[in-house]
């Protein structure tokens, strides 16, 4: 059934991305705090960090690493998909949280010298609550922004993993599985793959309009 393979693989790319938008925004938002905030060898501690994360190729780390991830994982066949649902949303929050981290640094290191910071700081308003009552309520617009981005951006490297066979397997339904599988009866049924294809084009351009 067609639109229930739709349904399905709809719900099952909104979970992974959501989960991965969600801790990778975390993970960014808190090293971009430190990075910024701090001045000396912890800033280029995480500066480096986030340069060297950023040169891996995403696509290409996810391919490589998804087996390795997935034979750490004691499961029977039966837990194999939801091994393997964690195994992306881990490679996801890995490789995705770096963007964010860069821009909330530069957010910060800008905000750190206005007035009111300082004025928390000459006071001795301790640095965890001048980091997360102070500064990260100036930052919520852009990380809005950036986790709505991020959504549709995951969306689509999870299907291009399964896809290529390095994401989710049956009995999860996945539109990149579903269009790898219909390409080949394409001549015979190409109602197999339109609809695959057509909900992850306008999914993700809904979402990144909305971002």
């Amino acid at each position: 059934d067609n639109f229930a393979v739709l349904l399905y693989g709809l719900r099952a790319s909104l979970t992974v991305a959501t989960i991965a938008t969600v801790l990778s925004t975390l993970i960014g938002v808190v090293m971009g705090l430190l990075a910024g905030f701090s001045r000396g060898w912890l800033d280029r501690i995480i500066t480096f960090i986030i340069d060297l994360m950023l040169s891996f190729p995403l696509l290409l780390m996810g391919i490589a690493l998804s087996p390795i991830i997935l034979s750490h994982y004691r499961f029977n066949q039966s837990g194999l998909p939801m091994a393997l649902m964690i195994t992306v949303v881990t490679i996801l929050t890995v490789f995705g949280w770096m963007g964010l981290a860069r821009l909330v640094r530069g957010e910060v290191k800008s905000l750190r010298e206005r007035e009111f910071v300082q004025a928390a700081r000459a006071i001795g308003v301790p640095t965890r609550q001048i980091l997360f009552k102070e500064i990260l309520p100036n930052l919520v617009g852009p990380i809005i922004v950036s986790a709505s981005i991020a959504v549709p951006a995951y969306i689509t490297y999870e299907a291009t993993l399964s896809y290529l066979g390095a994401g989710l397997v049956e009995p999860t339904a996945s539109w990149g599985r579903t269009i790898a599988d219909a390409q080949n009866l394409f001549a015979t049924y190409p109602l197999w793959l339109w609809p695959s294809v057509i909900g992850l084009s306008a999914l993700v351009l809904a979402l990144t309009l909305l971002g």
